[in-house]
């Protein structure tokens, strides 16, 4: 019995000591997303009981919990989260967003839609994916991260819009631009701070874009920029970034000891060996003091001047020759500043939210003379009128300032020319920055540019909406909107006076563009058991209002007045005014049985001024349907997938990229008729013009497995452009050269695919992935009858040695665009018997360089001879003459595919992402290599790298070891011509992969920041632009891909940019 009752004491001491250690504690911590900024409304569960809180407005939570139990952190939209309780009495949880949430919703025209229940072609791109990157404009942040769409920099000048480009755009000769649309107001996007942006919705296909109608052929960009939310404590945010700036590439140039090493040489075995004794030529030992050029002689007792190098004479051993060694690409790229400051107030009651926000950004520009600032400001404001009645009303200012080249190809392409050896400062204190006076002066330096011009463009731009609401009856609700949308641009120049220049030329414009708009349209939404539908229709008021002024004047008498009235001489004095509007009906309808099978079908019908009676109106109809598979019950027993469903759209787009007045026909002033200014017919009129229209056909599934951790979305599309808007020759009898008429067909076609997956997900440590591919070829279907093959437009006409015609290049029928042409290397002619033999070259001038003259012929005639060293080109249609009629397809400039792979690390409060995007199957020509190598402007042009790699037989090197024909000075006037013509030699892929973003973060947030009023402070170090991967010389290799499919100059270079931000929310 004693036992007994020790066993039963036992037993209730160790129960209470269970119990004891069982007993629920206090547990607080607070809820933020990877950005570190709080989570409000997260239900916060005890797994096993009903004991739940939520989280604050700051994303604080207290919830009483035992060790060993299990917490659930759960939000729409965000990942859920489960933590086994501890020791711990603080849990701190960062929550990712969900990749792909069926209940998501997405921005659609006039409205927004389910991701659920969506039934066509839409990306999208969230406002952090847009500030993960750290850009200046928000197309640059959408680079690669959008499938079916590319985005690339033709222009790197500070402040420049990247070109979007859209399953490949839709036309030939007009515009692929896509349509673009800020909350609403119909713009582009250089003014829209970063920040301040919600969401950006791509519009891919046709039965999603066709609500658009006329303006949707090359899809729709909806950006939805930030409001302020319900019930919610004002928030501030400020954040300072500021980067330093360099260029990711450029052409790499010989020292000036190489080069007058290499020309000297040259020069005496060219036509023209005075030219290495001369004054005024770059490598010229017989240069004056007072030359531009600083190569010379050393006199006898002359001491080297300071900021000259010597070297012994290659042609002339024991004489010490004198230079300069100046890095122009030094001189005009240097390292500059990045400046961006923020501070936004967001917030809200349950009547009132609210939105604010202005920011600055400064771009000093790597190129002397360049740079960019932009001031933004917007507000948004929701107000709850009545119950029935909301308002919402958008206000949106930025004011851009930009110094920039006026020609790129002037300044850059020509202008880096300028020989290492030419001085920086004349003696008199000029800049030396042309390389040859004359016909070339019009190519400076940038820092000459930058000294003697001012070249300043400023906008500004301004737009305002208001919205009214008022929901008439459940489910039926009416809304009006009234935007208007300001963008003011003034253009100033003057050039100071120079030794090439001294009239002092100075010009000001003035662009007005004005767009108004009134849209009205009532939706209606219903559920009836498991039907659902929803209906929406309206009417749309479009103006535009365009103007432009231009003016100028030359020959003022000081440098200190950049004013036209200072200017004597007027030279120009044009205005242009413009006048469009737009009518529209459009309208939607959407079904849904169970959120399984989906219909939705689309209308618009435009109508614009832009065209004659008959041909003002366009219909432009879509229908999309999906079917959810995943939800039948054959399909709930295949575990892996928790979401399938397959889509299938069609529909019809325009495009109306036509001139205001061009199917009126348009008058020209001309004083041909005694010379009396008279108004003249310029274009034949054609009011039977109409907009291009855009049929597609878009097949696609959205897949999600393994608890939605692996997402795809994939698109096959087919797009078909018809009645083109193309130029017809018409006869000479007409009085006009052609007429633009509607004659045509392109077929653009391909896939997309999205691929997002959570590979980790812990609470501490997470990594999720984001992978875009996008596939895109085009073909030509049909052209205006011209009588030639294929009705092909441009290109060569050819006479093949059995008399037959053969015909390539340009555009034509069955074709794709992009295609470029030129010679095709053979070999490099390496024994004068193979010289002796060489194919008659049109362009080759015959010189000889082993026998120091030009070769002669039977003819009597040097033209067409070759020399050791030079290429012999293939022979197309074998007439045994090298010509124009000997061109081979080189390549193509369109990328065949294109994406982007993006990875995000976080580990507690630390995050990573890094991104890379990339293009292939593209060629480029590279034309300003080919310029470099053909050392223009009488042998006074800097010398690229790249001619190490040349050829040079008196060095006894291996030809097949040489990349290039022999280098041999003045190519493209005096020489044999290896590197004028278009040819292979200069064609190069274009393939690349670029290291575009790295950012890691950290935030902090502790008590002691709280007591500070500090939610938390978020630390950022960022990369962006770091690398191209690519076999692309000296050039951004995504300059090589153009709208109108040319080859490539050089331009802006890639900029690479480092930086460092704190963020800061109160």
């Amino acid at each position: 019995m004693k036992k007994l009752i020790h066993y039963l004491i036992f037993a209730c001491t160790l129960f209470f000591t269970i119990n004891v250690n069982a007993q629920p504690g206090e547990i607080t911590g607070r809820v933020t997303d990877i950005a570190g900024q709080p989570l409000q409304g997260v239900t916060v569960l005890l797994l096993g009981t009903s004991n739940y809180t939520v989280t604050s407005n700051d994303g604080y939570y207290t919830i009483f919990a035992a060790s060993g139990q299990t917490i659930s952190f759960s939000a729409i939209g965000f990942v859920t989260v489960e933590v086994i309780v501890g020791k711990q009495k603080e849990v701190n949880i960062i929550m990712e967003e969900e990749v792909f949430n069926v209940e998501e919703l997405l921005v659609v025209g006039y409205g927004s839609q389910s991701k659920r229940t969506v039934t066509s072609s839409i990306a999208k791109v969230s406002g952090d994916e847009v500030r993960n990157s750290t850009v200046t404009l928000a197309t640059d942040a959408l680079k690669g991260r959008v499938a079916g769409a590319r985005i690339f920099s033709q222009n790197n000048t500070p402040g420049a819009e990247p070109t979007i480009l859209i399953r490949g755009g839709s036309s030939i000769s007009g515009s692929n631009d896509p349509l673009i649309l800020v909350d609403g107001i119909e713009r582009d996007m250089s003014g829209i701070n970063p920040n301040d942006i919600e969401s950006i919705e791509i519009l891919k296909d046709a039965a999603s874009s066709a609500i658009y109608g006329s303006r949707a052929s090359n899809g729709v960009v909806l950006v939805t920029t930030r409001k302020g939310g319900a019930n919610k404590a004002p928030r501030i945010t400020f954040e300072a970034n500021m980067a330093i700036l360099s260029t990711e590439r450029n052409m790499e140039y010989m020292g000036s000891e190489e080069a007058i090493t290499l020309m000297r040489k040259r020069l005496v075995q060219g036509p023209h060996p005075n030219y290495a004794y001369a004054n005024n030529y770059a490598y010229s030992s017989g240069n004056l003091t007072s030359s531009k050029y600083s190569t010379r002689i050393l006199q006898p007792g002359e001491s080297i001047p300071e900021g000259y190098l010597s070297m012994d004479d290659p042609i002339n051993p024991g004489t010490t020759l004198i230079f300069q060694d100046n890095s122009w690409i030094k001189e005009s790229f240097k390292t500059a500043v990045w400046q961006n400051y923020y501070v936004g107030i967001d917030g809200g009651t349950e009547n009132i939210k609210y939105l604010a926000s202005v920011g600055y950004t400064n771009d000093g520009g790597v190129a002397v003379g360049t740079n960019f600032d932009r001031l933004s400001a917007r507000t948004n404001l929701d107000v709850k009128i009545s119950k029935k009645l909301t308002f919402k009303g958008g206000f949106d200012f930025n004011k851009m300032n930009t110094n920039y080249y006026a020609s790129q190809y002037q300044v850059i392409t020509r202008g880096l020319m300028t020989p290492t050896t030419q001085k920086l400062y004349y003696d008199e204190g000029e800049y030396a920055g042309t390389p040859t006076p004359g016909y070339n002066a019009s190519s400076p330096t940038p820092v000459f540019y930058a000294y003697y011009n001012d070249n300043a463009q400023l906008e500004s731009k301004l737009g305002v909406n208001g919205i009214l609401e008022y929901n008439i009856v459940e489910g039926l609700k009416a809304v009006a909107q009234v935007s208007l949308f300001n963008h003011y641009r003034t253009g100033d120049t003057f050039m100071r006076a120079n030794i090439f220049n001294g009239t002092r030329p100075s010009s000001s414009m003035l662009t007005t563009n004005e767009r108004q708009k009134v849209e009205v349209y009532a939706s209606y939404n219903k559920s009836i058991k498991d039907h659902s539908f929803a209906a929406l229709a309206g009417y749309s008021y479009q103006k535009y209002d365009y103007k432009y002024l231009l003016a100028a004047a030359s020959d003022a008498t000081s440098d200190k007045i950049p004013t036209l009235n200072a200017g004597p001489t007027k030279t120009e004095a044009t205005t242009i005014k413009n006048a469009e509007v737009m009518i529209g009906y459009f309208g939607r309808f959407t079904y849904d049985y169970k959120k399984k099978y989906l219909l939705a079908l689309t209308f618009r019908e435009d109508g614009s001024s832009k065209f004659t009676e008959g041909n003002q109106w366009g219909f432009f109809p879509g229908v999309s349907a999906g079917w959810v598979m995943s939800e039948e019950n054959f399909f709930r027993n295949i575990k892996p997938v928790n979401n399938f469903k397959l889509r299938v759209s069609y529909g019809q787009t325009g495009n109306n990229y036509v001139g205001y007045y061009d199917a009126l026909g348009k008058y020209a002033i001309s004083t041909m008729y005694i010379g009396e200014a008279s108004i003249v017919p310029s274009s034949m009129p054609n009011k039977g013009l109409t907009w291009e229209s855009s049929t597609q056909l878009d097949l696609g599934f959205d897949l999600g497995m393994f608890n939605n951790r692996v997402q795809i979305t994939a698109d096959y599309f087919n797009k078909v452009t018809d009645n083109l808007i193309t130029s017809k020759v018409l006869p000479n009898t007409s009085g006009f050269s052609s007429i633009l008429t509607n004659l045509g067909k392109v077929r653009f076609y391909g896939f997309d695919v999205e691929i997002n997956t959570r590979n980790i997900v812990k609470n501490n440590f997470s990594w999720s992935s984001k992978l875009v591919l996008s596939h895109v070829k085009n073909i030509v279907l049909e052209l205006p009858d011209n009588g030639r093959d294929r009705n092909r437009i441009g290109g060569y006409i050819v006479t093949m040695a059995d008399g037959s015609k053969k015909e390539f290049g340009g555009i034509a029928e069955g074709e794709p665009l992009g295609r470029f042409y030129g010679y095709m290397t053979d070999y490099i002619i390496t024994t004068q018997e193979q010289a002796n033999n060489a194919l008659y070259d049109s362009q080759s001038r015959g010189w000889d360089w082993t026998k120091k003259n030009y070769v002669t012929g039977a003819s009597g005639t040097s033209i067409g001879k070759k020399a050791i060293g030079d290429y012999e080109w293939k022979d197309l249609n074998g007439d045994g003459i090298i010509d124009g009629s000997d061109m081979f397809l080189l390549g193509n400039t369109i990328p065949t595919f294109t994406g982007g792979f993006g990875n995000t690390f976080t580990y507690k409060n630390f995050s990573l992402y890094i991104f890379m995007d990339w293009a292939v199957g593209h060629s480029i020509s590279n034309n300003f290599l080919q310029r470099q190598m053909c050392n223009f402007f009488a042998n006074n042009t800097s010398l690229p790298t790249e001619i190490r790699k040349a050829w040079d037989p008196e060095l006894g090197q291996d030809v097949a070891s040489a990349k290039y024909a022999r280098f041999g000075g003045n190519d493209s006037d005096d020489l044999n011509k290896n590197f004028r013509p278009a040819s292979n030699v200069f064609t190069t892929k274009g393939d690349y992969l670029c290291l575009r973003d790295v950012t890691l973060s950290y935030v902090l947030s502790s008590a002691s920041l709280k007591k500070a009023m500090i939610d938390n402070i978020t630390f950022i170090l960022s990369g962006n632009n770091l690398h191209y991967f690519t076999s692309v010389i000296g050039m951004s290799p995504e300059t090589g891909t153009s709208n109108a499919y040319s080859a490539t100059f050089y331009t802006y270079p890639p900029i690479r940019k480092i930086s460092f931000g704190l963020k800061v929310t109160f």
